[in-house]
């Protein structure tokens, strides 16, 4: 089972449909779920509430995320026609002016989730690397933006490429998650 991107150019110029398979837009979809929250917020929910106070967090958060999912899958059976996303559905449904705020509420989110793990990344590092701090030195914003850069060129080379780099990815944040729950549920004394 594939899907295929709208269209990637080729040496002569003319369009070609790229074809991914379902088990690298899996990878994406989980790699974009799974932020630099899962990895911050249990400890600032264990410090804040308890375990029970975090296990109702998670499970708030859980649902909240559960309907959004199911919100955009109504959203995609009832207007297949429509397939830009957020912006495409609020224009629809409000018009341009709102269509717009949206597609700019969608794109800030992701500007400042970018900043997110980079400082998340650095500051983990700067317990090894203490030139780093908590990710907010000069040389910690240096290697960010230097990180932002190569995942931009890397997007821009092609869906593949950046679809073959995604997986490793979304690998690398899966297995300290499973690791985390094996621990708690073998080890964890509440």
């Amino acid at each position: 089972m594939t899907a295929a991107e709208p269209s990637a150019p080729t040496a002569t110029g003319t369009p070609v449909a790229v074809k991914l398979s379902l088990l690298t837009l899996t990878a994406m979809v989980v790699g974009s779920m799974v932020g630099a929250g899962v990895f911050s917020l249990p400890r600032r929910f264990a410090q804040e509430t308890g375990v029970a106070g975090a296990l109702i967090a998670w499970a708030v958060a859980g649902v909240g995320m559960l309907m959004l999912a199911f919100v955009f899958q109504t959203l995609a059976v009832r207007r297949p026609d429509l397939d830009a996303g957020v912006y495409a559905y609020a224009k629809a449904g409000f018009g341009e002016y709102l269509g717009f705020f949206s597609a700019f509420g969608y794109w800030a989110s992701a500007c400042v989730g970018n900043v997110t793990y980079w400082v998340l990344i650095m500051s983990t590092v700067g317990a090894v690397a203490p030139a780093l701090g908590d990710g907010d030195t000069a040389l910690a914003i240096v290697l960010s933006s230097a990180g932002l850069w190569g995942f931009f060129l890397l997007v821009r080379r092609g869906v593949k490429e950046a679809a073959a780099i995604n997986r490793i990815v979304t690998v690398a944040k899966l297995v300290p998650i499973l690791v985390f729950v094996l621990l708690a549920v073998f080890c964890f004394e509440p």
